[in-house]
């Protein structure tokens, strides 16, 4: 059975990435300071993405430029010790430029699962992956269903 100082930790690693997820859906990129350590290491980082948490804010701006009103919704958090595993729903509106496609207007919905490892009360290394292709298909989509999937 875990200690409960290793369940403390792990509720409170839990808190921290559920503020990193509303600091990027508020565009509050000032945030990520207290949240993220300075030499951050993103494992599956854009490409051209500087390393460290420099690297993960300009990922956030650029995201936002695309997405303006992009919103992540935490539909499943878990943690053990110092790694936390979100599953995270993002919707936004494409009013920018996203991989290649020029602005639709359109509103997209998709999932991405995290991986994060926290140290000294800031996230220390971060793996992620995003519905990139299932988003495009909805940029490109002639037309869209009434709802979107979720």
């Amino acid at each position: 059975m875990a200690s409960k100082e290793v369940l403390v930790f792990a509720e409170e690693h839990k808190v921290l990435y559920r503020h990193i997820i509303e600091a990027v859906s508020l565009g509050d990129i000032d945030a990520l300071d207290a949240l993220m350590a300075s030499d951050l290491v993103d494992h599956n980082p854009v490409p051209g993405q500087v390393p460290g948490r420099a690297g993960f804010k300009h990922w956030m701006s650029t995201a936002r430029t695309s997405f303006p009103d992009l919103s992540g919704t935490v539909e499943h958090v878990l943690a053990e010790g110092d790694l936390v595993a979100g599953r995270v729903t993002w919707c936004g509106t494409q009013d920018g430029s996203f991989a290649g496609v020029a602005p639709t207007g359109r509103r997209v919905v998709f999932e991405a699962y995290h991986f994060v490892r926290f140290a000294d009360g800031k996230a220390a290394e971060w793996w992620g992956t995003a519905d990139i292709s299932g988003a495009l298909a909805q940029l490109r989509a002639s037309s869209l269903p009434d709802h979107a999937p979720g």
